[in-house]
C-alpha cells in the first residue's frame, strides 16, 4: 500500500504545473474548485520523466524574508478593495487632464534650485502627458504578465502542500527525504517566484509615480511663474496632476500590498512549513509512524494559514487583472486622443462621457471587489473541512 501511495504522489507532482512564462489569462483558479488528491489516481505513463531536482529560480532580486511584516490577516484585509478603485479613476482622470490640456500647450518651469530628475521635455505639457501615458501603459503591462506568474505560483503551493503532507505519513523512509526534498525545493522555488514578480510590478508603479509627482511640482513652480492670461488653466491642471498622483499612490499602496502579501507567504512557509519539516529529518522526528501523526496535527494548522495567504493573493491578483484588462490596459491608449481636440464642444462631450465612464465603473469595480471578498469568506470554512478531511482519509490508509 506503501509503494502505491508513493506513485500516486509522484503523478500529482508530475501533473502539478510549474510554469515559468505566463499562462492563459483566462484559466481558472477558483479555490472552490479544488480537489485534494484521489487515492484512485493512475500512475503516469512510464515515458513521461520525473522533473529534475537541479532546476533552480533564475533570480538574484529578492531574499528570503525574515520577519513577517505587520500586514493584516487574510481574513481581515479588505483595504485593497478601496485601493483597487484607483486603477479606473486614475485613467479617467489622465483623459480629464487631456481635454483640458487640449486648449493649448504649455512650457513647465522648474524653480532655480529644482533638477529635473524625470520627463523628457519640459517644454511641453502635451509631450510630458504623453511620456506619462506611456509609462502607465508599460506599467499595466508589465503588471498583467507579473501577476499571471504570481498568480500561477500561488496556485500551486498549496498543491505542494498537500502532496508533502501526503509523503509525511505514507512514504518509506528511505524514500521520504529524496521525495520531500523534491517537494520543498518546488514550494520554495513558487513561493518566490511569486515574491519577485511582485516586487518587479510594484518597482515599476513607483517609477511611474515619481514621474507623475515631478509634473506636479513642476506645475506648481510654473504657476509661480505664469503670466495672467493663462493663471486659471495652469491652476486647473495643477489640480489634475495632483488629483493623479493621489490617485496613483494608491495603486502604488495596492502593489505594495501585492509584495508584503507574497513576502509573507514566502515567510510563514520557510519558517511554519520548510524549516520544521527540515529539522524533524535531521533529528528522525519521522522515525515512527506515531512521530509522523504527531508532526502532522502540529503541521496542519500551518498549512492552512499558508494556503489561506496564498489564495488571498492569487485573488487579489485576479481582481485587479480583471479590472485592468476591463477599464485600464485598453482605455489609457485611447486617451491620448483627447490632446488633438480643438472644438470646444467636444471638449464639453468628451469631459461629460469620461465623468459618466469614471462613475459607471467605479460603481462595477467596487461590486466585483466585494464579490470576490465574498467568495474569499467562503472558502475558510471550505479550506478547513477540506484538511481535515484530508487528514482523515491519510490515517485511514
Amino acid at each position: 500500500m506503501n509503494i502505491l501511495i508513493i506513485f500516486i504522489t509522484i503523478a500529482i507532482l508530475l501533473r502539478t504545473k510549474t510554469h515559468s512564462m505566463p499562462i492563459d489569462t483566462y484559466e481558472s483558479f477558483d479555490y472552490t474548485t479544488e480537489s485534494f488528491p484521489s487515492t484512485s489516481e493512475s500512475f503516469p505513463s512510464t515515458s513521461e520523466s520525473f522533473p529534475s531536482t537541479t532546476e533552480s529560480f533564475d533570480s538574484t532580486t529578492e531574499e528570503i524574508t525574515t520577519e513577517i511584516t505587520t500586514t493584516l490577516a487574510p481574513e481581515v484585509d479588505r483595504e485593497w478593495e478601496d485601493l483597487i478603485l484607483g486603477g479606473p479613476t486614475v485613467v479617467n482622470y489622465l483623459g480629464l487632464f487631456m481635454v483640458h490640456a487640449s486648449r493649448a500647450d504649455q512650457v513647465l518651469t522648474p524653480s532655480d534650485t529644482y533638477t529635473i530628475k524625470y520627463i523628457n521635455n519640459v517644454q511641453s505639457l502635451h509631450a510630458t502627458l504623453f511620456q506619462i501615458s506611456s509609462a502607465m501603459q508599460i506599467a499595466f503591462q508589465g503588471a498583467r504578465d507579473d501577476l499571471i506568474r504570481t498568480r500561477n505560483s500561488m496556485d500551486q503551493i498549496p498543491e505542494h502542500i498537500k502532496a508533502g503532507l501526503l509523503l509525511i505519513k505514507t512514504a518509506p523512509k528511505d524514500l521520504l527525504s529524496q521525495l520531500l526534498s523534491y517537494i520543498l525545493r518546488n514550494i520554495e522555488r513558487a513561493a518566490k517566484e511569486g515574491s519577485v514578480a511582485t516586487k518587479r510590478a510594484l518597482e515599476r508603479f513607483v517609477s511611474v509615480g515619481l514621474l507623475v509627482e515631478e509634473l506636479a511640482i513642476l506645475l506648481t513652480s510654473t504657476l509661480s511663474s505664469s503670466p495672467p492670461k493663462n493663471l486659471d488653466c495652469l491652476v486647473e491642471a495643477n489640480v489634475y496632476a495632483n488629483d493623479i498622483k493621489i490617485q496613483w499612490n494608491l495603486l502604488v499602496k495596492l502593489f505594495r500590498k501585492f509584495s508584503e502579501r507574497a513576502n509573507i507567504t514566502q515567510t510563514t512557509l520557510r519558517n511554519s512549513f520548510i524549516e520544521p519539516i527540515d529539522q524533524a529529518q535531521k533529528t528522525n522526528g519521522f522515525g515512527s509512524q506515531s512521530d509522523r501523526l504527531t508532526f502532522l496535527d502540529k503541521l496542519i494548522p500551518a498549512a492552512i494559514t499558508i494556503d489561506q495567504s496564498s489564495y488571498l493573493l492569487n485573488m487579489m491578483a485576479r481582481t485587479y487583472s480583471d479590472v485592468s484588462n476591463d477599464y485600464m490596459i485598453n482605455q489609457i491608449t485611447s486617451n491620448e486622443d483627447y490632446l488633438d481636440l480643438v472644438i470646444e464642444s467636444l471638449r464639453t462631450t468628451s469631459q461629460r462621457q469620461l465623468w459618466q465612464k469614471l462613475v459607471s465603473q467605479s460603481v462595477k469595480v467596487a461590486r466585483l471587489a466585494q464579490e470576490r471578498h465574498n467568495q474569499f469568506s467562503g472558502t475558510s470554512s471550505i479550506r478547513q473541512a477540506n484538511y481535515t478531511t484530508y487528514l482523515k482519509a491519510v490515517l485511514a490508509l
